[in-house]
């Protein structure tokens, strides 16, 4: 072997570029939901994806362009929830059933995708670039989606009469707080260690609080 086939042969191991991509986000979107942006390093990311640092500089340029595309993916996988229209509503027992199945879905999702519920808790206390990302990639189009539903079922008196936009939030908030902080109704309850109790748990609370 020559010297050098023998430097190419040293080093990290050829991955398809596609594959490296992947993996790339994969670590990132797990480090980023859990240290956060600011204690998130590109070389920690290369380092858990198993890639060389310089290929995330030439897929991504910059820490938060990777930051950016890992929310823009997540949007993608999440904001999928609505299988059913308006036009499949005959009466207040279709709006009741529909409204079911949107929270039973929200619900799921966010067990699904826990970096979901982590983003949102932890990424909308400041203000700034990465919040109007997170606004326009994965918090309007969740409200976009949701916002018919909930008028509706508010015009047929399933949902008690509200400013529609602050029961929004209160849905998006409540759901992912349970996610992103497990630790703390761990203190009361062990409801958490049975993952499929706890979710029927939430999905019962959401319906009992918000459904007439």
């Amino acid at each position: 072997m020559n010297v050098a086939n023998s430097k190419k042969a040293r080093g990290r191991p050829f991955k398809d570029k596609e594959v490296a991509k992947r993996q790339l986000l994969g670590s990132a979107t797990k480090l980023f939901s859990t240290k956060g942006f600011e204690e998130t390093s590109l070389r920690e990311i290369a380092l858990d994806a198993n890639v060389n640092m310089a290929l995330v500089k030439y897929h991504y340029g910059s820490k938060l362009n990777l930051w950016k595309e890992v929310i823009s993916k997540l949007s993608e996988k999440v904001l999928e929830v609505n299988e059913f229209t308006l036009e499949e509503v005959r009466d207040d027992a279709d709006m009741r059933a529909l409204l079911v199945e949107l929270f039973d879905k929200m619900v799921d999702m966010s067990f699904e995708h826990q970096e979901f519920s982590l983003f949102i808790i932890n990424e909308t206390v400041q203000q700034g670039e990465r919040f109007d990302h997170l606004f326009d990639k994965l918090i309007k189009p969740f409200h976009d989606q949701s916002y018919p539903f909930i008028v509706k079922g508010m015009e047929l008196g399933i949902l008690e009469d509200q400013h529609p936009e602050e029961l929004i939030v209160m849905l998006l908030s409540s759901v992912s707080y349970q996610q992103a902080v497990p630790h703390l109704i761990g203190q009361f309850t062990n409801v958490i260690k049975d993952e499929e109790k706890w979710k029927q748990e939430i999905k019962h609370s959401l319906k009992v609080n918000f459904i007439k």
